[in-house]
């Protein structure tokens, strides 16, 4: 006895891409700032914002600022790198730590070939990022 409800078609203006990866800010992560150009900040989504959120959680300090208090969000990476530890210890615990936080996202599948590397204080990671859809990109983190 209900009347039947005609199927309704919504359109959005919003790319497939976009949901799956989101929007950003481009962020200029050697000044420590956003890229403002007219004043104005600049809007990236799909991969590059992806690239973006992956350096965020990599550099930021897990339960360091309380806006992440009751998050999973951020890394320790920081702590290990900073330690006196046996190498292979610390590369092992940073891989693991890298894979954890990445994946996380629902758009990644996993991260492969991750590589360390030194030169000098800072430390260099390399790595494929899998997504679920079939790409992939490198992806480079210097700390």
């Amino acid at each position: 006895m209900l009347p039947e409800i005609a199927e309704l078609e919504f359109r959005t203006n919003v790319e497939p891409e976009t949901k799956l990866y989101g929007k950003s800010f481009l962020f200029d992560f050697q000044r420590g700032d956003f890229v403002i150009r007219d004043g104005r900040l600049i809007k990236i989504e799909g991969i590059e914002a992806l690239k973006v959120w992956i350096m965020k959680i990599l550099k930021t300090e897990k339960d360091k600022y309380k806006i992440y208090e009751d998050t999973d969000y951020g890394t320790e990476l920081k702590n290990l790198i900073g330690q006196n530890l046996p190498r292979d210890f610390v590369e092992s615990e940073l891989k693991r730590e890298i894979k954890a936080a990445l994946e996380r996202h629902p758009m990644i599948r996993h991260i492969s070939n991750l590589k360390i590397s030194r030169d000098g204080a800072k430390i260099i990671l390399e790595f494929m990022v899998n997504l679920v859809e079939g790409n992939t990109f490198q992806q480079e983190v210097i700390f």
